[in-house]
């Protein structure tokens, strides 16, 4: 008996932290994933590239890592970039879909980089086609 509610009080806190992840990362707006995508390109975290792009579009993702790590120098030089956000707007199309412009400093010059991005589970995510 005591075996059937440790399971069952683990299974609880599990699902508990499940849930509590998943609310988290629904908040997420387009304007941080855009920036969270963008920081992660300029600075090649393909972690984190991997995690804001929608399902379809990873293997590019896993493609580009990859063949970046054939360069382990340009990866290093890539890594140390600096990206500083002066601002993102994006532009809703609908419910699902938005387009967004990021302007920063790269290593202090001025960059601006568009993205768009849909919903995917109730998650924004970049989508790298713009097949709508």
């Amino acid at each position: 008996m005591k075996l059937k509610k440790t399971i069952f009080l683990m299974t609880l806190a599990a699902l508990f932290f499940v849930s509590c992840g998943q609310k988290e990362n629904s908040k997420e707006t387009p304007e941080e994933v855009a920036k969270t995508f963008v920081k992660a390109f300029y600075t090649a975290d393909f972690d984190e590239m991997y995690q804001t792009t929608v399902k379809s579009n990873r293997p590019i993702i896993q493609m580009t890592q990859k063949e970046m790590n054939k360069n382990p120098e340009k990866l290093s030089q890539m890594h140390k970039n600096e990206i500083e956000f002066q601002g993102v707007q994006c532009e809703m199309l609908n419910d699902t879909v938005a387009e967004c412009k990021c302007r920063f400093l790269y290593n202090k010059n001025n960059r601006e980089m568009s993205v768009n991005l849909r919903k995917e589970n109730d998650n924004w995510r970049v989508d790298l086609t713009e097949n709508y």
